[in-house]
């Protein structure tokens, strides 16, 4: 399929520079996000995108810190915070334990509850999760019964999303801890068997077979969930997958996708998504799976995303914006919306004004927006 990009494109290629920049510097590096290379308002002040490669964004921290624990090896050595190294140093002896289906029920448990997100939070990744208390578990029905007999929350939905869980029968309150008890752990065996059969499979082939082995059970695809799970196979036991084969696509990816290029001939929408994809990739020398989160977090930079409330709370969200030279962006925060007046300040609003948020707030449209800001309104 023939595809022409457009400026968000650029802006795109742009966005991930700064992001591996930032990456290297001040996720994994030592220097504060205020004192990196990076000049751009909005990156400096919300440490939600310094990600070039999903292993190291928020969603994944806990996760390395049970499968590195104290190992030299582990990306945070150098500098584990006060809620990561306990976690690290009651995980050292998993390792010798755990095979590969343990750790895939650590990874559905850990996707399906949310990944631990909240990002008004920092060091975000750490909310409401059950994984820490795997530490003296050896098997899969020990998890289990750790979240079975557990006592406090284990689901966030803070920039996260559920999938549809059975109805809870058994004793079972709650839909999510009877899947994780009752289906979870046929489901990393089984899904352990299989990869071990052959060789690396496409990520998207383990994706469908998990969407397949879900649909037996009588279960709705949980694909958001899974996908995640899929790149915690590549980024942890890249044995088992091919790096470079095509990803799924989330509902923010979907959306940048469509702004960043416009397709030139006819095709199926999944074929356009992958084109784009493909090109984005070979400019920046990335995988589909960590260019797809890129595209996720590049939507939320355009639109200036910054959750309110904890961390951030004390931030200006009326002077915080990113370095995009698109001007004309008429969704989510925008600083032309403050200067023409749609809205009096964004400090007062308790949640990000997600989408046509503002707009309607205002009683225009976006084609109405547009003329505001290029001057013929």
């Amino acid at each position: 399929m023939r595809i022409e990009t457009t400026a968000y494109y650029d802006e795109m290629i742009r966005y991930a520079a700064m992001a591996k920049t930032q990456q290297t510097e001040c996720n994994l590096g030592t220097i504060p996000h205020l004192e990196g290379s990076v000049e751009d308002d909005l990156m400096r002040h919300v440490e939600l995108y310094d990600v070039a490669n999903r292993k190291y964004a928020g969603f994944t921290q806990i996760v390395l810190d049970l499968f590195y624990n104290t190992s030299p090896n582990h990306p945070y050595a150098h500098k584990l915070h006060d809620v990561r190294k306990p976690i690290c140093e009651s995980f050292d002896r998993v390792e010798y334990v755990w095979g590969l289906a343990e750790w895939l029920y650590v990874f559905i448990t850990h996707r399906v509850t949310g990944s631990g997100i909240n990002y008004a939070k920092k060091p975000s990744g750490y909310n409401n999760t059950i994984l820490p208390k795997f530490a003296g578990c050896d098997t899969i029905e020990e998890m289990a019964k750790v979240i079975a007999n557990r006592t406090s929350t284990i689901y966030t939905s803070v920039g996260y999303q559920f999938p549809a869980f059975p109805k809870p029968i058994d004793g079972y309150k709650l839909g999510g801890d009877y899947f994780l008890c009752c289906y979870a752990p046929k489901l990393a065996r089984d899904l352990a068997e299989w990869l071990e059969s052959k060789g690396k499979r496409d990520l998207r082939d383990i994706g469908e077979w998990m969407f397949a082995w879900n649909k037996q059970q009588g279960l709705r695809a949980y694909k958001f969930q899974y996908a995640a799970v899929v790149s915690d196979i590549a980024d942890f036991f890249p044995q088992y997958a091919n790096l470079n084969s095509p990803f799924f696509y989330g509902t923010n990816a979907v959306e940048c996708l469509k702004y960043a290029a416009k397709p030139l001939s006819k095709g199926k929408e999944q074929d356009f998504l992958d084109e784009v994809t493909m090109k984005f990739c070979k400019d920046i020398s990335s995988t589909a799976y960590d260019g797809e989160d890129i595209f996720c977090d590049g939507i939320r930079w355009i639109e200036n995303y910054v959750r309110p409330g904890h961390d951030y709370n004390h931030l200006d969200r009326d002077k915080i914006w990113n370095s995009s030279t698109i001007i004309d962006h008429p969704y989510g925060r925008q600083k032309a919306m403050l200067e023409h007046g749609l809205i009096s300040t964004f400090n007062s609003l308790t949640v990000h004004p997600s989408d046509d948020h503002v707009l309607k707030l205002a009683g225009i449209s976006k084609g109405q927006y547009l003329l505001k800001v290029h001057g013929f309104d």
